[in-house]
């Protein structure tokens, strides 16, 4: 796997709004060739059948195995890694085709909160995957406005299901889509732009939006459903995670490149977000080269 994903081209056949294919592997793919570190401008709903390994998403790695059920958003690097055989099903669909038509709808209100949420990836129980293989299998086999039904009903059965939880941790995309807001895209900014500053803190963010702490904490709490400081200490381990892979740095400088200004709170904040250590998260990632 390269440092930089590659784009994929999505096809799907004429008279069709979203594609579903059955990928059906016996070895691991050639890792020069196309589709394996990837993204694409279509969302991608994976249900993996037959095969267990390791997920990256963004900067996260995580196991999967047999009735792993996975969303991930437009433009959100990814791949499963695997020399295990491989039997998944995959559904592509396009923001434009199958979002914006309905997302003023108030019955879509659900659904819409999932796609949004997808920017970060999100994991469905095993469970929820075993409820939903027969809906995947009727969609690969309907045609026409049957097949549409049948996505419009599996939508809403993942928009239902409980559990859900984001895969990884920040928001890795190759084109930015922050909040149209443009006050919290102003947060956004100012921290990607200063998170390797030690100093940087609330109160300089407040004085440039003409804002109270409290009163600024009170928005980003409510937009993002994070504080600053977890918003800060995102950015400085997504720049940590993209050095480990892309250069190498050792631990130590890595760590004050990226703003952290102690070493063991570099590794505590690493290993809780990352499920393992830095040294480990490098080792994965280049085994995959």
């Amino acid at each position: 796997m390269g440092n930089l994903p590659s784009i994929e081209r999505i096809d799907r056949k004429p008279g069709q709004s979203f594609s579903l294919r059955r990928i059906i592997r016996n070895h691991r793919p050639d890792q020069r060739g196309r589709g394996v570190w990837h993204y694409h401008p279509e969302y991608e709903l994976t249900l993996t059948l037959k095969s267990k390994g390791n997920r990256f998403m963004g900067y996260s790695i995580s196991p999967y195995q047999c009735y792993d059920l996975a969303l991930v958003g437009p433009n959100i690097p990814h791949c499963w890694i695997t020399d295990e055989p491989t039997e998944q099903i995959v559904l592509n669909f396009k923001h434009d085709d199958l979002v914006t038509p309905f997302q003023n709808f108030p019955e879509w209100t659900l659904i819409q909160r999932m796609i949004s949420n997808s920017h970060l990836g999100i994991k469905f129980t095993e469970e929820t995957a075993k409820s939903t293989e027969n809906l995947f299998l009727n969609i690969e086999h309907a045609q026409g406005f049957d097949r549409l039904l049948l996505m419009f009903e599996l939508m809403n059965e993942l928009a239902h299901s409980p559990d859900q939880e984001h895969i990884t941790f920040y928001d890795y995309q190759i084109k930015d889509q922050l909040s149209a807001s443009n006050r919290i895209e102003f947060v956004y900014s100012y921290i990607l732009e200063n998170y390797a500053s030690e100093s940087l803190c609330i109160d300089e963010l407040c004085q440039k939006l003409n804002l109270t702490k409290s009163s600024l904490a009170r928005f980003i709490k409510r937009i993002t459903r994070k504080t600053f400081t977890e918003l800060v200490i995102e950015a400085r381990l997504n720049s940590s995670c993209q050095l480990l892979r892309e250069t190498d740095r050792t631990i130590a400088e890595i760590c004050f490149k990226s703003g952290f200004n102690n070493l063991s709170n570099f590794n505590r904040a690493f290993k809780r977000k990352m499920d393992m250590t830095p040294k480990d998260y490098r080792k994965i990632y280049r085994q995959q080269q």
